[in-house]
């Protein structure tokens, strides 16, 4: 699987804006979560098929969180861009 990743710190009630350039799967993952993640192991995560242009998640707890946006399969993967907006809690 080919990805975009990005990693950041955030408090509880901090906003992400995910904005892609055609429908995929962007997945908003705990640290922990990402680990298993990346060892194709069960994992937990907030998100799933987006198919708008952008999607706005908060962030449940304070730590170290990821975005992912899945670009497909290793061999074929599709040429999606995608940004990340962190906008803290005010």
């Amino acid at each position: 699987m080919k990805y975009l990743h990005r990693v950041f710190k955030a408090k509880k009630g901090t906003h992400v804006v995910v904005s892609i350039s055609q429908p995929t799967r962007v997945l908003l993952i705990g640290d922990y979560q990402y680990k298993q993640y990346k060892e194709h192991k069960t994992f937990s995560y907030r998100g799933g098929m987006i198919e708008e242009k952008s999607h706005d998640f908060e962030i449940p707890n304070d730590g170290l969180w990821h975005v992912v946006v899945e670009k497909g399969g290793y061999f074929n993967p599709q040429p999606i861009t995608a940004s990340v907006e962190i906008h803290p809690k005010h």
